[in-house]
């Protein structure tokens, strides 16, 4: 049986990160959808000494921390020209989905271009 996620914990959970990776902008908001649960959605992840294995290992984290709470992830990659991006969004969505994420089939494709990706808990 999971455990329940709380704001609370997602809290605590961003400061443990702030705290283990110096210098990284992590920001995570949960919210909560009738159909689906508890939802993590990834708002920042902005790593300044990339090809460190610095976001691998933040990403492995969170994972696990959704999996504890059977809770899904949802974000949406950023691109070069977004505020603090220094990559593509195709080396993102690469990077993503090293770690299960997938396009997210239910989106509205009337509305945007960006993808949006979602990983689903493994329990």
């Amino acid at each position: 049986m999971s455990a329940k996620l709380t704001p609370a914990k997602v809290e605590k959970f961003e400061a443990h990160i702030k705290r283990s990776y110096e210098g990284v902008v992590f920001d995570l908001m949960v919210t909560h959808n009738l159909r689906l649960g508890r939802i993590l959605e990834l708002i920042w992840i902005i790593v300044q000494d990339r090809k460190r294995g610095i976001g691998t290992a933040i990403m492995r984290e969170l994972c696990e921390f959704a999996d504890r709470h059977a809770a899904e992830i949802r974000l949406t990659p950023a691109s070069k020209g977004d505020y603090a991006a220094t990559t593509s969004r195709a080396r993102l969505v690469r990077f993503y989905k090293r770690f299960g994420f997938v396009k997210d089939r239910g989106q509205s494709h009337e509305f945007t271009t960006i993808p949006v990706l979602v990983r689903k808990p493994v329990v």
